[in-house]
């Protein structure tokens, strides 16, 4: 191994484990360690065993992403909150295909795990270049946002767009 594949492979080391940490400490509460120091070790090792690279993020696009998942988060917490309060609230959920742009299979896996945190929305699965995928309420404008979400994971991520 040559000093620059040395030079890198610590490199992303540091930055897998800044990003393994990073996640323990928000799903655990910043809590815990005594079970996340091991835990982020071995996602690390297993992260450089496999000889994934770390994903890089732009700065720039942050700031939107989080705004515009944060507002999304809210949205769903509040229809929720009004679904349970008037159990009567009509419904009308369905299936649908969603044709993805294009991105790459992490973006895209990425995509699938958030859409469930978005307003009445689950992703089943992706077949090909289509998200599959369940809403509650087809009404309502859930394939705008889904693919809002799309766009701001790849100007976070980088990619070529749809």
């Amino acid at each position: 191994m040559d000093q620059a594949a040395v030079r890198r492979a610590c490199a992303d080391g540091l930055r897998w484990t800044l990003l393994h940490a990073a996640l323990w400490a928000l799903f655990a509460g910043g809590r815990g360690w005594t079970l996340g120091i091991p835990t982020v070790a071995l996602a690390v090792a297993l992260s450089l065993w496999l000889g994934l690279r770390p994903p890089t993020m732009r700065a720039a696009a942050l700031p939107a992403f989080l705004g515009f998942f944060l507002k999304h988060m809210w949205l769903g917490a509040w229809d929720v909150a009004r679904r349970a309060l008037q159990p009567r609230c009509p419904l009308q959920a369905a299936w649908h295909e969603v044709p993805l742009g294009d991105s790459s299979p992490r973006q895209r896996l990425l995509l699938s795990a958030m859409v469930g945190l978005l307003p009445g929305t689950l992703a089943s699965r992706i077949d090909g270049d289509c998200l599959r995928m369940h809403v509650l309420d087809e009404r309502l404008p859930w394939r705008a946002t889904v693919h809002e979400l799309e766009d701001h994971l790849q100007r976070l991520l980088g990619g070529a767009g749809r």
